[in-house]
């Protein structure tokens, strides 16, 4: 497995290099700056960072267009959203860790991406991640530094990740079986009655967000594509009824 932590927009140099320390702190060496606006090599950066120089000397400077080179997109957010809200529906950091424990995810590239620290990730940026990642705070103040945050999520990771994993054998879901039980659902969907297209748009976003919060198995994966099959065809057929 293995884990890229993926900045967006950084403003702030001694963010950056905080951020790099904290992540040599947990033993995570893969940083990746999306059309940073500040310069991640200067002497702030630098001093910030103290002994993780490599973190930040190694950091890859990307567009957005990085983010298809996953195979699980995990946002975090300090803005919790209602049922009404899939895309801001989080998980908490030692959820994630359980998650990850608990599966074989040795061959699976996984992005923790870091909002600006002013309004961190957008609500379109969020589309294109997989699920969202929250730190409970107190409400009265509950946005963190952007370098903290990575710091409780990285530790919680780290804490699961050198614990006996559980699910050696367990093979999990790839990213092309997922695209195609997203496929299905979607041919589910459109060959059910729904009134208007707003439904239509949130069934869609629900099922795209439980098949990857999940972390689903290939065998469970493969049990539930059987299950779609069979609808599909039968919800095929009951059309057919009705139109004759």
């Amino acid at each position: 497995m293995t884990i890229s932590v993926i900045l967006i927009e950084p403003k702030n140099s001694g963010n950056v290099g905080a951020i790099a320390r904290v992540m040599k702190n947990f033993g995570f060496y893969n940083l990746i700056l999306v059309n940073p606006k500040c310069n991640h090599l200067c002497q702030t950066a630098r001093n910030r960072a103290k002994y993780a120089q490599e973190v930040l000397t190694k950091a890859k400077v990307r567009t957005f267009r990085i983010l298809n080179q996953f195979d699980y997109r995990i946002a975090t957010t300090a803005r919790l959203g209602t049922d009404y809200n899939v895309t801001r529906s989080p998980i908490t950091p030692e959820s994630l860790g359980t998650k990850f424990r608990e599966l074989n995810l040795n061959n699976s590239k996984i992005a923790l991406i870091i909002g600006r620290e002013s309004i961190g990730l957008k609500n379109d940026e969020l589309e294109l991640c997989d699920f969202t990642v929250s730190i409970p705070s107190d409400p009265t103040y509950p946005t963190l530094n952007i370098s903290h945050s990575v710091g409780i999520i990285l530790y919680e990771l780290k804490k699961q990740l050198d614990k006996p994993k559980l699910g050696d054998n367990i093979r999990p879901v790839t990213k092309a079986e997922l695209k195609q039980m997203n496929k299905m659902m979607n041919q589910i969907i459109k060959l059910l009655h729904f009134t208007t297209k707003d439904k239509i748009t949130t069934q869609k976003k629900v099922w795209k967000k439980l098949f990857t919060k999940s972390f689903l198995s290939k065998r469970e994966s493969f049990a539930l594509m059987g299950m779609f099959n069979k609808l599909i065809s039968d919800l095929e057929k009951i059309k057919i009824k009705k139109k004759k």
